[in-house]
């Protein structure tokens, strides 16, 4: 199902937008779907899973793999975009930076890893990024991501059922699918390493065209965090101070004993800072890309490689055999992991500028697929920004 909005914003409200981050106002009907993670009280219940037993779970987690078939065609379009009233998000600083030599000298503090124990009951990642939110706590990732992704069979099955029973299609409104478990995001994650700490998913918001149909067109999802808390390891000396820790995950190791204390690291957006957002830009420039490499022009990376930076110019492509018209695509040194972000504007030294894409999937080798960010992908974060 695809649904075209008309312009709703004129040059004024536009201007409020690029100032203070008006809300996108109301529509006719909800596109929005909202759903719940976890809540304050087993958000370290989460954290204990993926920390216990030396953070096993994170290390031996594998990266989800994109949507499978993706025949992308580039496509000329008069402009360099689907059209529609431009709008920008600005972005948010964090902490400020420290000084000195560092490894990750103009990347975003914002990118990072993204963990959920998938429907085969097994730990994967995808890369998030951090945006700007009105309780600095929401990360930016690709729909399938949070929410089980169905097989093709699946797909051209409930096709079918949707062309024979359009007239009662009311009640799959409520038929979207549950998301992932023990959802958390990390950002900086290399190594194992949690330096800013380790956020726990509390609602994820998502186009209801990508719930009930798995439209690409609509392959994103925002999803709020809670509060983070910063693991601190600290060595237990012997077995009965093992057993009366309780300050968070412990595991026995070759040597001896360990616990984990769980610090506070207050929110995300306060930490390491949140990018703006960017809608109905005209695909006319380049794009800078960050992500954990899947593949390289020289052959395959490791999916524990670290946080990497490419640039590319964008164009518009689509793929109609999967109802697919309104896609970015863009060909890098490397296949970024899903969830991706690509940034426009970006500066260096700040680490900050506009999301206006993100990995979903490939189209050949070596060319990355995102959803065109438009008034409906607007509308969704906006409701997802808003959530406490």
């Amino acid at each position: 199902m695809k649904r075209i909005l008309p312009p709703l914003w004129g040059a004024a409200a536009t201007a409020a937008l690029l100032v203070s981050g008006t809300a996108v106002p109301a529509h006719a009907y909800e596109i929005t779907v909202t759903t719940p993670l976890v809540s304050g009280e087993k958000a370290a219940d989460v954290i204990a899973y993926w920390l216990g037993d030396g953070g096993r779970p994170l290390t031996a987690a594998t990266p989800l793999s994109a949507p499978a078939g993706i025949q992308a065609t580039p496509v000329a379009a008069e402009g360099g975009s689907p059209g529609g009233v431009r709008g920008v998000v600005p972005a948010s600083a964090g902490v400020k930076r420290a000084s000195g030599p560092s490894r990750n000298v103009n990347l975003p503090r914002t990118t990072g890893k993204v963990f959920f124990v998938g429907s085969d009951g097994r730990p994967h990642w995808c890369a998030g990024t951090s945006v700007q939110a009105d309780h600095r706590n929401l990360v930016a990732t690709a729909g399938h991501c949070v929410y089980a992704t169905r097989s093709p069979a699946e797909g051209a099955a409930e096709g079918a059922a949707e062309s024979a029973a359009e007239g009662a299609a009311a009640g799959a409104e409520d038929s979207a699918p549950a998301p992932y478990r023990y959802w958390i995001f990390i950002p900086g994650y290399a190594g194992g390493g949690t330096p800013w700490g380790v956020y726990v998913g509390a609602r994820a918001f998502a186009h209801s065209d990508f719930t009930r149909y798995r439209d690409l067109d609509r392959d994103y999802a925002f999803v709020s965090v809670h509060a983070g808390l910063l693991p601190k390891r600290v060595t237990l000396r012997d077995a009965a101070h093992y057993a009366a820790f309780s300050a968070g995950p412990k595991y026995r190791t070759a040597t001896g004993y360990t616990g984990v204390r769980l610090l506070p690291a207050g929110r995300l957006g306060d930490k390491v800072g949140g990018q703006g957002l960017a809608y109905n830009l005209p695909v006319d420039r380049p794009l800078a890309i960050f992500g954990y490499p899947m593949q390289t022009a020289e052959g395959h990376a490791s999916g524990r490689s670290r946080l990497t930076r490419a640039y590319g110019k964008p164009f518009l492509a689509q793929d109609l055999s999967r109802r697919a018209n309104e896609l970015i695509a863009v060909r890098s040194a490397f296949t970024a992991a899903s969830g991706s972000p690509w940034l426009a504007a970006y500066h260096g030294v700040r680490g900050l500028g506009y999301l206006n894409g993100l990995t979903i999937g490939l189209s050949g080798t070596g060319t990355g697929l995102s959803p065109y960010f438009d008034g409906e992908l607007f509308q969704v974060y906006s409701a997802a920004r808003r959530a406490g």
